[in-house]
């Protein structure tokens, strides 16, 4: 019947807009009806015969959608749910499964814990007598190598985690991982709101973690989100990512103070020149104490340097970093200098921790006695120019205007003087 219907010609306009106005209709509903079955899951079959009337396919098509409404939100929580527990196993976190770095953090912590118990850096009497001075040396040496390679490691498993609980989080509050760029604080912020929808609620918390700035954009950006509340099972992955991230953390953190507290034998002179944790900071980026002595001095200002982003210029981050410098902006020499001299001391301690760490390098090859003379006369050099940079310049002294006599015999004519007054 709907077949004859469509091929009669209609009697009236009225009839003919009426038709024009039912094929519009079943125009726009064909999309709609096949998101129905797929949200509905095929629960409501939809006819496509072609005497169905256009009312009686809007009110179809409108059961099934008020019908599968609420199965629709819980199939899209459980399928957020499934993909977050899916990215667990497809990334194989590295220190679950590396054995390498898990038991090398075992003798680290083994170490720290055995020197905190008897107040010396040795890790036993014992093992100091049973071995050479120059045997406990070696080994310290590779055990200082081995966390420079895994604190390089470790920096990019914590990026790689970063972006894990970005993952989790993001049918929650999608706009957070923009506004806190800095994995560390971004993990903060999460554990801090949770699943909390109203972040007025938690603004005693946030304040712990965030600056004023990063609070009110947060909070403005929380009030305005397309996220929702998560499941159980995706609150235990959110929290899962968390504390893998604080691993991650913790290793960091075990790693840099072995390395910061043998230092001073690795390389004494760079050590002398910039300090303990600032050398332990370079040796570590660099990848050992080989690889920093083959860095110029120019590239030595740069290295660590905080990337600047949006966020950072708008008071949004954490990382205040200047531009075109890195580490060693954070050494005692630089940071004691007025802001105007700064750039300049950091290019100079630069030039002398290039020539530090080769000669740490050059004694550390040849077995001969590690000292710290070569970064002490550095510093004493560095000190004295730092100094001068900050006398006041000198007032220009006044001087008496030349008698006139003076003047009259003064030697006139050509300009070297050739023509003599008479």
């Amino acid at each position: 019947p709907a077949a004859c219907t469509m091929e009669a010609a209609p009697t009236t306009l009225a009839d003919s807009l009426l038709d024009d106005l039912d094929d519009l209709s079943d125009v726009e509903e064909q999309p709609v009806e096949e998101d129905g079955v797929q949200d509905g899951g095929g629960d409501q079959k939809i006819s496509s015969a072609a005497g169905t009337e256009g009312s009686d396919s809007v009110s179809a098509v409108g059961g099934g959608m008020s019908g599968a409404e609420e199965p629709m939100v819980n199939a899209g929580s459980a399928h957020v749910g499934t993909d977050t527990d899916a990215l667990r196993p497809k990334r194989k976190r590295l220190l679950k499964v590396d054995s390498s770095l898990v038991a090398h953090l075992a003798t680290i912590r083994a170490e720290a814990a055995a020197a905190k118990d008897e107040g010396d850096s040795k890790p036993s009497a014992s093992a100091s007598a049973s071995t050479t001075q120059k045997e406990e040396d070696e080994r310290y040496y590779h055990l200082i190598v081995a966390s420079n390679k895994h604190l390089s490691r470790l920096r990019d498993e914590l990026v790689r985690a970063h972006q894990d609980l970005c993952a989790a989080y993001h049918p929650k509050f999608p706009e957070l991982e923009d506004l806190i760029a800095d994995p560390l604080q971004f993990r903060s912020a999460v554990l801090a709101i949770g699943n909390e929808m109203d972040l007025t609620l938690v603004n005693d918390e946030l304040n712990e973690v965030l600056t004023s700035n990063q609070i009110l954009t947060v909070t403005v950006a929380g009030s305005t989100t397309a996220g929702r509340r998560l499941s159980d099972a995706e609150m235990d992955a959110v929290k899962d990512a968390a504390a893998y991230i604080e691993e991650v953390r913790e290793a960091q953190a075990d790693l840099t103070s072995f390395v910061a507290g043998r230092m001073e034998g690795l390389a004494p002179s760079v050590c002398a020149l910039v300090g303990d944790t600032t050398a332990a900071r370079l040796v570590a980026l660099a990848g050992g104490l080989a690889e920093l002595s083959r860095i110029p001095s120019c590239n030595l200002q740069v290295i660590g340097q905080v990337k600047q982003s949006s966020a950072a210029r708008g008071g949004m981050s954490a990382a205040h970093g200047q531009p075109h410098s890195g580490v060693l902006m954070e050494c005692d020499l630089v940071a004691k200098c007025p802001n105007y001299l700064q750039k300049k001391a950091l290019k100079t301690v630069a030039a002398k921790l290039a020539l530090a760490a080769r000669c740490d390098y050059v004694n550390v090859e040849s077995g001969r006695t590690r000292t710290a003379d070569a970064g002490k006369k550095f510093r004493a050099d560095i000190e004295a120019k730092i100094e001068k940079w900050e006398e006041p310049d000198k007032a220009q002294t006044v001087k008496a205007l030349p008698k006139s006599g003076v003047v009259a015999n003064a030697f006139v004519g050509s300009k070297n003087g050739s023509r003599r007054p008479s």
